[in-house]
C-alpha cells in the first residue's frame, strides 16, 4: 500500500472515532472504519482537553469567577464531547441499578426518558466534577494543578472504554459494542501514551515532574478501575457491555482522575516542586 493510501487509511480511522465520540461535524467525507479505535478512542483525548482547559480559560477572562470559570469549562466539554458519554452514564444508572430481568436492562438502556437513577447518578458526578475541579484549580502556582488534570482526565476515562471493549465481549450483536471489537493491548497502550504526553511534558514544563508522575499514576489507576467496575456490572448484569458501557467508564475514569489527583495534591499541600 502507497504512503498515501495509508495516510488515507489512518485519517478514515481517526475520523471514525471522532465523529463518534463528538459533535463537532466533519464536512469530508470518509470511509467508516473502526478497525483500530482501540488506539484512536484514547489518543484523541487531548481534544477534548483542549476543549474543558479554554472553557475555563473564557470563563475565568470573562467573570474571574473560580466556580463560573469551572461551569463554563463543564459546558464547553460536554457539549463538544461528553454528552453522549453522559447519556451512557445515566442510562446505565437506570438499566443497572435496579432489580430487573436481562431483557428488561437491555430495554431500559434503548429508552430515551431519565429515570431517578439516572437523573441521581448524573448530577452527583456532574457536582463531584464541580467540586474538584475548583479544588485543583486552588493547590497549584497559575492554575497548574488545574491543567494537568484537565490533560489528564479525558484520556483517563478513554482509556478505561477501550479496557472495557478489550477485556469485555458485546452484550448484543447490534448497535455500538459490537463495532468495537478484535481490540490490541498494545494498540490500546500506546494510544495511551499519546493521550497523555501532554498532560506529562505540561507537568515537566510547570517544573513539577512529582506532578508528572502524579498525573500518570492518577491516569492509570482510574482507567483500570473504573473499566474493572464497568466492565464487572455489564457482565454480571448482561453478560457483555454496550455502547452505553464505553460512555459510563469514560465519565467515571475522568472523574476518578480528577479526586485522585486532587486528594492527592490537598494531602501534599499543593504541587511538589
Amino acid at each position: 500500500m502507497s504512503g498515501k493510501a495509508n495516510k488515507g487509511v489512518s485519517l478514515a480511522r481517526f475520523l471514525s472515532v471522532f465523529t463518534l465520540m463528538t459533535r463537532v461535524p466533519v464536512r469530508r467525507p470518509f470511509k467508516v472504519d473502526f478497525s483500530q479505535s482501540d488506539f484512536w478512542i484514547p489518543a484523541i483525548s487531548p481534544l477534548v482537553s483542549l476543549a474543558s482547559i479554554a472553557g475555563f480559560a473564557a470563563g475565568m477572562a470573562l467573570s474571574g469567577s473560580l466556580i463560573l470559570s469551572t461551569v463554563v469549562s463543564l459546558a464547553l466539554q460536554y457539549f463538544l464531547f461528553n454528552l453522549f458519554h453522559f447519556d451512557g452514564l445515566v442510562d446505565t444508572a437506570d438499566a443497572l441499578l435496579p432489580v430487573a430481568t436481562r431483557e428488561k436492562r437491555l430495554e431500559i438502556l434503548k429508552d430515551p426518558r431519565l429515570g431517578t437513577y439516572a437523573f441521581f447518578t448524573g448530577l452527583l458526578v456532574l457536582t463531584a466534577k464541580v467540586g474538584v475541579i475548583a479544588m485543583l484549580a486552588e493547590e497549584g502556582i497559575m492554575f497548574s494543578a488545574l491543567a494537568a488534570g484537565l490533560l489528564a482526565a479525558p484520556v483517563a476515562g478513554r482509556t478505561a472504554a477501550a479496557l472495557v471493549a478489550l477485556k469485555c465481549k458485546p452484550a448484543r450483536t447490534d448497535g455500538l459494542g459490537s463495532l468495537m471489537r478484535d481490540f490490541s493491548g498494545k494498540r490500546l497502550s500506546l494510544g495511551a501514551l499519546v493521550g497523555a504526553l501532554p498532560a506529562l511534558v505540561f507537568s515537566a514544563l510547570a517544573g513539577s515532574w512529582p506532578l508528572a508522575l502524579f498525573c500518570a499514576a492518577a491516569i492509570v489507576l482510574s482507567a483500570t478501575l473504573s473499566a474493572l467496575f464497568v466492565g464487572h456490572a455489564y457482565e454480571k448484569a448482561l453478560g457483555g457491555f454496550t455502547g452505553d458501557a464505553l460512555g459510563a467508564a469514560i465519565e467515571l475514569g475522568e472523574l476518578g482522575t480528577l479526586i485522585i489527583l486532587g486528594i492527592t495534591l490537598r494531602f501534599l499541600g499543593g504541587v511538589p516542586l
